[in-house]
């Protein structure tokens, strides 16, 4: 049973609100590149000013000597240009606790000032992961450990023995809270069991439970001082213990992704508790922890670091084959998504995500195997209604609302062009179908129109509906009493029709979406233009691709 399980304490979950998104936007690629190579990247924002990031299986930055792992400075913005520098590698960082089929594999940073001596010390966490040519390559974590730096990232020393073993709590991902840990003297650090994701070979249970630790921050290579979430109160604040086996997970998704294989691709049955990142956002006023399952960026948000967890944005990026950052139909995923504190805006709204895709990472377009980032954008927006007419989705706040491209280009919807056509990457993908938009404030409109893609006997068109569904209070719900000309046939003549027009008593709503069932052998529907016009706007004065309707 498909299922989202949410620990943290009914008390505190009925007096905070979720966090209500009008806009919720990944970018289908990678945007920003930098001239490095490696994965993972996990990352701290020390007093210096810098960012300090570890990767796996690369070079870093730089160009020649791989090492399971690199230790990086990283200077700039993504929006002026970022340098980099390799620090430290290999045995230099951390050792192999099971040498021969184990490999290392960073998962968590954090820069603090534990000591008093003003200059912040960087605890990087590190696991031994099964190597990629052993039977179950990277599908199980057994032993991890925290190493420190006291010269930021160019020296390191670590316990004698291993900090975690026996696959319990062994992806450690410290939480991002700004620049030197935020000044809190605790460092914090979320674990998951047994893998940092899906166990393809099943040698451990694939994770589902995400679990949360603290310790001071002037202990934080002491394991004995580390404690765990073992329970919550009646005001749902938790109760800590150092006996790591009383833990009890503070968010369990339960949920699977794409549990049909495809195109030859034998992994399946994902799910999307995983190595990532969890971040404090004070803009917004959340923490948000960012995962993965093999093809989509899942995000959770909480007003404390244990919670409630809530699910606040899923972004399918549809199964493989995917097109490199530089390919004009640029569109991938990717694993260990972060969000670095360092490059959220002051509002909270605009954030960066870094992510790395690997297999194959060299197609058509280049590498995304580096330090990449995409803009993201979680706007709760406003409540007040703009005044606008015409086509809204040609409105410059219009943002696409789609369940998944193929070929990566949310644009078509809004381009003003019937001759260009999207689809929702064929395929064996998860739940329905959706074409449509949202603002980060309500509109009024009365009348949608759908103009399918090219004619296809393997799909594109819906098996049932469309149905027209608007976002009201932050609830998705059906419009009564449409009309649809010509009627929408739910099979492959669907597609001879240039366009079809669905009417409608006028709403009120900052989202709006036609949704069903994907049909045809390979499921998947078909999109040249999706508008949506404001009362008393006439279709026949449609913009041109250069004009947009005033917002």
């Amino acid at each position: 049973m498909t299922k989202i399980r949410i620990m943290g304490g009914a008390p505190v979950a009925s007096g905070v609100p979720p966090l209500r998104l009008r806009v919720a936007h990944v970018d289908q690629a990678n945007t920003v590149l930098t001239a490095s190579d490696g994965d993972l990247w996990p990352s701290a924002w020390a007093d210096d000013g810098a960012l300090y990031a570890a990767a796996g299986d690369g070079t870093g930055f730089a160009r020649h000597v791989w090492s399971d792992i690199v230790v990086n400075r990283i200077d700039g913005h993504p929006e002026t240009g970022l340098t980099g520098e390799r620090l430290s590698d290999g045995d230099a960082v951390a050792p192999i606790w099971q040498p021969g089929s184990f490999n290392r594999k960073p998962t968590g940073m954090v820069a603090v000032d534990g000591n008093g001596d003003s200059r912040d010390e960087l605890y990087l966490a590190v696991q031994d992961l099964r190597m990629p040519d052993a039977v179950g390559g990277f599908d199980e974590a057994p032993t991890a450990t925290v190493v420190r730096s006291d010269d930021y990232g160019r020296t390191w020393t670590w316990p004698r023995d291993p900090m975690f073993s026996d696959h319990v709590f062994t992806t450690i991902m410290f939480l991002d809270l700004g620049q030197s840990n935020g000044g809190s003297p605790w460092v914090y650090a979320y674990g998951i069991d047994g893998n940092w994701r899906t166990s393809f070979a099943k040698l451990v249970n694939d994770p589902t439970r995400l679990f949360l630790a603290r310790v001071p921050a002037a202990s934080v290579q002491d394991r004995a001082t580390w404690e765990f979430v073992s329970a919550f109160e009646a005001d749902g604040t938790p109760a800590w213990s150092r006996d790591i086996t009383r833990r009890i997970p503070v968010l369990v998704d339960e949920r699977r992704f794409y549990p049909t294989p495809a195109f030859g691709n034998g992994a399946h049955d994902f799910t999307c508790i995983a190595q990532g990142s969890v971040v404090w956002n004070p803009g917004l006023g959340r923490y948000l922890y960012s995962t993965w399952s093999e093809y989509t960026f899942e995000f959770f948000e909480a007003p404390a670091p244990w919670g409630p967890w809530r699910l606040l944005h899923s972004h399918d990026f549809g199964h493989f084959p995917w097109h490199g950052p530089r390919s004009p139909l640029a569109k991938h995923g990717g694993y260990a998504p972060t969000m670095p504190s360092k490059f959220i805006s002051p509002d909270g709204r605009d954030l960066w995500l870094q992510s790395n895709w690997f297999v194959p990472a060299s197609s058509r377009g280049g590498r995304a195997y580096c330090f990449g980032l995409r803009r993201v954008r979680f706007d709760p927006g406003q409540a007040a209604v703009t005044a606008a007419s015409g086509n809204l989705a040609r409105c410059l706040d219009a943002s696409p609302l789609v369940s998944r491209v193929r070929e990566g280009h949310e644009s078509v919807l809004a381009d003003g062009r019937r001759d260009i056509a999207e689809d929702s990457a064929f395929g064996p993908g998860s739940g329905e179908d959706v074409w449509g938009y949202e603002w980060p404030s309500p509109r009024r409109f009365d009348r949608i129109v759908y103009a399918p893609g090219p004619q296809d006997s393997l799909g594109g068109w819906f098996a049932d509906g469309p149905r027209v569904e608007v976002r009201v209070d932050g609830r998705w719900m059906p419009v009564l009493r449409v009309t649809v000309k010509p009627p929408y046939r739910n099979d492959f003549t669907a597609l001879e029709e240039d366009e079809y027009v669905f009417t409608f008593a006028p709403v009120t709503a900052d989202g709006v979406r036609l949704t069903g069932t994907a049909g045809g052998p390979l499921r998947y529907t078909s999109i040249s233009e999706l508008e949506v016009w404001a009362p008393a706007s006439s279709p026949a004065g449609r913009p041109g691709p250069d004009r947009r309707s005033p917002s």
